[in-house]
């Protein structure tokens, strides 16, 4: 799970950069994605989350071997993820409640 949300971030850190100023402008919408139309915060966010679990990852030999420093710092890093990644995922389940509540959108 933990190697899932590294991949997350980065994606996020991906997304941030490329499409970020794009979501922050097109419209209310999209701009849940970014936190409300902060994309350069959050694209500072997802990386460090990326960084801290990749660092936690290098000394704990993959996540195998945690003392209580490199524990406490997984965890920090996790709450940092979930704050990263909860735009998108607003964005995601909004985007499909809409679809079940108006159905296909036909011309």
């Amino acid at each position: 799970m933990l190697w899932f949300l590294m991949s997350a971030d980065l994606a996020t850190v991906i997304w941030m950069y490329t499409l970020g100023p794009w979501l922050d402008h097109a419209s209310k919408f999209t701009a849940t994605a970014t936190l409300g139309g902060h994309h350069v915060i959050l694209l500072i966010i997802a990386a460090v989350a990326f960084l801290s679990l990749a660092t936690v990852a290098v000394l704990s030999d993959g996540f195998t071997t945690l003392d209580r420093r490199l524990s406490l710092a997984k965890n920090l890093a996790c709450v940092i993820s979930v704050i990263a990644l909860t735009g998108f995922v607003a964005l995601i389940l909004g985007a499909l409640l809409s679809r079940v509540l108006f159905g296909a959108l036909r011309p």
